[in-house]
């Protein structure tokens, strides 16, 4: 009789123990909330609905109205203490697009040589560089192109150029979009797109000249080439300034 006793004595602390095991835990205990402030930012320059969207960061209620130019918070005071120096910072004016201007010489390159040097003094570092990438004889320029435009914009120049070998005076036409200025340890990177240059020559025939290239600010840098019979090319030469 005692043996029984101890056995069930024993089968009921198992499952005293067994049902202590599966009890969940207690829940956690969270300490309230801290009461919200309800404020309205009134913005002069930036949009509400992305500054709304910057501030969606910091996880409270935030709403906002474009036509009103507003931005809603409710949130606790140390939050919105935060959020103030955030609008603060994100609600400036925004920086005026900055001009850029290019300068396009145009060179042709020839198998015959020339008595003369053929290019103005600023280009004869990119002439002697010219000499070493190719095999023509003698460069001489054509005509050169001073622009400015902005970021973005569309840039054009169309005029006449005396191309040598009694082809005569034909028509040009060049246009470029500087898309992006960046700047990084060496100084600007200015990034032209959609870069056309393209001469009519005699019988339906045109020279052209495509291509996308970032040039360094200050830089002369050779963009493209294109054959202009068989004895000679056009050789486009670009650089390009920000204007302060």
């Amino acid at each position: 009789m005692r043996i029984m006793q101890r056995i069930v004595f024993a089968l009921a602390f198992a499952g005293g123990l067994v049902a202590q095991q599966t009890q969940p835990p207690p829940p956690e205990t969270r300490p309230p909330e801290p009461p919200h402030q309800q404020r309205v930012f009134l913005l002069k320059y930036a949009d509400a609905r992305n500054i709304a969207n910057v501030l969606g960061v910091f996880g409270y209620g935030i709403k906002a109205d474009r036509d009103l130019h507003v931005v809603a918070v409710s949130a606790p005071a140390e939050v919105m203490t935060a959020i103030d120096e955030a609008v603060k910072r994100l609600d400036v004016p925004a920086a005026a697009p900055k001009d850029v201007d290019l300068v396009v010489y145009m060179v042709v390159a020839s198998d015959q040589p020339s008595a003369g040097s053929g290019l103005p003094s600023e280009l004869q570092a990119v002439g002697d560089e010219l000499k070493k990438i190719f095999a023509y004889k003698s460069f001489r320029l054509l005509d050169s192109v001073v622009l400015r435009t902005q970021p973005g914009n569309r840039a054009e120049a169309n005029g006449v150029v005396v191309v040598p070998n009694n082809v005569g005076e034909r028509p040009y036409h060049f246009s470029v979009i500087p898309s992006a200025v960046t700047d990084d340890l060496k100084g600007r990177l200015i990034r032209l797109d959609q870069l056309h240059m393209n001469v009519s020559l005699p019988g339906s025939h045109e020279v052209g000249i495509q291509t996308e290239i970032t040039l360094r600010e200050g830089q002369q840098v050779v963009v493209g080439k294109s054959n202009m019979g068989t004895d000679q090319a056009l050789v486009l030469v670009v650089t390009a300034k920000v204007v302060e």
